[in-house]
């Protein structure tokens, strides 16, 4: 599990979802075993913590009851353990982030003592990341000697903040720093370490009259605040750099930092379309600063909707945000015909964009620790395109604050932390006219408005089939809008009029489709029996001859995978073009029979149910034609009895 108080209080299972901690004295019991994990605390002690001298009759039995639903809440095998001594928190090593964070501050203390600044900088920098807020257990009330442990773990935190500055000044990033340390003195303005570091990097970055007036805003703080003059150190470094003291020139900084920062990110789309509110949304996360601001971003969604095509949209519109560069990788994820890419070879690739091109190193985590090292208090930004899962991207994020990280992904990566998720949607008939205008120009589509209207419409709204449609349209001049539109139309014959070059639907699709299991792929063909635009639960269930629990699990698989769109009351939405894909794999996999026969257990399930089917649900639920059964002149089905 997952237990994290360096912020508001959280517990996550291995797959990363939260869980519910109750009530506040609840939530303070098991702050009270976090902070004092793998110790025994007294019954005594913890009653005291609770209520203090107020402590109701009924506080001894309320505090069983709590540990008994601590112990609901965090699963078998129990975690609470009761014995003589009273209650204690058994977990295991890395599974609480005040461990973590005590470990790697020892750690990079110790390394900066030494001298090893670049080891100090990537340990004290991890540990930085690991807090989510300004505070220990942030909101939540505490009793006096847990305040105490909490603000023994802050002094630590500065301590940590104060030693990451020092070792970056060694490293000569002096010129990366000034923006953080302006912040820093802002927030902190009595303290003189913070002053005295944003001099002298000040002073290294060429600005010595910046520098001076920097102490002398800090003499009339001190002033005013305190009615007291700058410490020792602080008149010091002043005196220091008045007299231009040799010894504060900026030390020669690696090899790695004197590279050209890399400027990797793929040319942008000159007709990039819509996607207003996405685009400000992003960028709003890409480019916010503070303690709570969003490190890494992902853009899930179906095959198609232009995840891609906006992640690079708006990466290049913030990348002057990120002087130290901008780097690209596309993990393959969904690739037609190629396999997703292995962490190690990518990391090995971004440590090669960054100036590191020593041999590969055989261990993926020492791999991604070189890439953390390398990357910490810089302000990079990390376009991860087309990933496969949360597995494949995890050992690549980056653990600096300074860091962005922008992923796309078919699949959303629940499991991965503190990540922001923007589901991306297909874009509306408007902004597809638009698009398809851009491509082949405005003036041939005002030449014929309603069929360019059909087109988009038949394309359903997917950047990607409005795009190939254009191709179609740009190879063939004299290929009119309304011909393109008839063929559309066709529904049997639209995904195959849907490629051009080395772009089409199908693959896409079909990339999505093989990395189902065969249960899965089984419901998503025959959903496509069902016709119409949604489907329900009930209905699902009758068609896969599943019980309708089971029927829903599998239809949030396909959700999952972007192959369906969970919709209101247990119904879900297949996209028009994945409709025909599904009837094609239909066709190919499944018998004319089994076709048949799910099509009778649907139309028994209709015609079974209390009451008439309301006309929305017959709308939206209206079988298909296939080969057991002929087809109506209204599209519907009849059945064989």
């Amino acid at each position: 599990m997952d237990f994290k108080i360096l912020g508001p209080i959280e517990v996550r299972t291995s797959h990363g979802t939260p869980l519910p901690l109750g009530r506040r004295k609840q939530r303070v019991l098991l702050a009270a075993l976090l902070l004092n994990a793998g110790r025994a605390i007294p019954s005594k002690r913890l009653l005291d913590w609770l209520w203090g001298e107020r402590a109701p009759a009924a506080a001894e039995s309320n505090l069983y009851t709590y540990i008994s639903a601590l112990r609901r809440v965090l699963g078998t095998p129990s975690r609470i353990e009761a014995g003589c001594n009273g209650y204690v928190l058994r977990v295991t090593p890395g599974e609480i982030d005040v461990t973590s964070f005590e470990d790697l501050a020892e750690q990079g203390l110790r390394a900066l003592s030494e001298g090893r600044h670049d080891a100090a900088l990537e340990r004290l920098t991890r540990a930085l990341a690991l807090w989510r807020g300004e505070s220990v257990l942030e909101g939540l009330p505490l009793p006096a000697p847990l305040r105490g442990e909490a603000a023994r773990l802050e002094r630590l935190r500065g301590v940590v903040l104060d030693a990451s500055l020092e070792a970056r000044l060694a490293l000569g990033r002096h010129g990366e720093m000034l923006a953080d340390l302006e912040t820093l003195t802002s927030r902190d303005p009595l303290n003189e370490r913070l002053r005295a570091h944003l001099m002298l990097a000040l002073y290294r970055s060429g600005r010595r009259a910046d520098a001076l007036a920097a102490y002398r805003r800090a003499r009339g703080v001190l002033a005013a605040e305190l009615g007291i003059d700058p410490g020792p150190d602080l008149r010091r470094m002043h005196q220091r750099i008045l007299a231009d003291d040799p010894a504060l020139a900026p030390p020669e900084a690696s090899a790695a930092l004197r590279l050209p920062a890399p400027a990797e990110l793929p040319i942008d789309c000159r007709a990039f379309t819509g996607r207003t509110a996405e685009i400000a949304r992003l960028r709003a996360a890409l480019t916010s600063a503070g303690p709570g601001a969003v490190a890494v971003s992902a853009i899930t969604g179906a095959a198609g909707a232009g995840k891609s095509a906006l992640a690079v949209h708006v990466a290049h519109q913030v990348a002057d945000r990120f002087p130290d560069g901008q780097l690209y990788v596309d993990l393959h994820g969904s690739t037609p015909d190629a396999a997703p890419l292995k962490p190690a070879d990518v990391l090995a690739r971004l440590l090669r964009s960054l100036g590191d091109d020593r041999a590969a190193r055989p261990d993926v985590d020492e791999v991604a620790a070189r890439f953390r090292s390398l990357t910490g208090g810089r302000h990079l930004l990390l376009l991860l395109d087309n990933a496969c899962d949360a597995a494949q991207v995890r050992p690549l994020l980056p653990a600096s604050p300074t860091c962005r990280v922008l992923i796309t992904a078919r699949r959303t990566l629940t499991s991965l932390d503190a990540v922001a998720h923007f589901p991306l949607g297909v874009m509306t008939e408007d902004e597809t006219c638009m698009l398809l205008g851009r491509l082949i120009g405005p003036e041939r589509v005002a030449a014929d408005p309603r069929a360019a209207r059909a087109i988009v419409r038949l394309c359903g709204g997917l950047p990607l089939a409005v795009r190939i449609a254009a191709a179609r349209l740009i190879a063939r001049p004299g290929l009119s809008l309304r011909a393109l539109a008839d063929r559309l139309a066709v529904e049997d014959h639209r995904l195959s009029e849907l490629q051009t070059d080395d772009r089409a639907v199908r693959p896409c699709f079909m990339t999505s489709y093989r990395r189902l299991d065969p249960e899965s792929s089984r419901m998503f063909r025959l959903l496509s029996l069902a016709g119409g635009s949604a489907v329900s639960v009930a209905a699902a269930a009758a068609l896969a001859d599943r019980t309708e629990p089971r029927t829903a699990d599998l239809l949030d698989r396909l959700a999952d995978a972007h192959l369906l769109e969970a919709g209101d009351q247990d119904w879900y939405g297949m996209h028009d073009l994945l409709r025909l894909f599904a009837r094609e794999r239909a066709r190919e996999e499944e018998t004319a029979e089994d076709q048949a026969q799910a099509v009778r257990r649907l139309l028994r399930s209709i015609w079974s149910s209390p009451g008439p089917p309301a006309r929305g649900d017959r709308e939206r639920l209206r079988p298909a034609s296939h080969p057991a059964h002929g087809k109506s002149s209204a599209g519907t089905v009849r059945s064989d009895r």
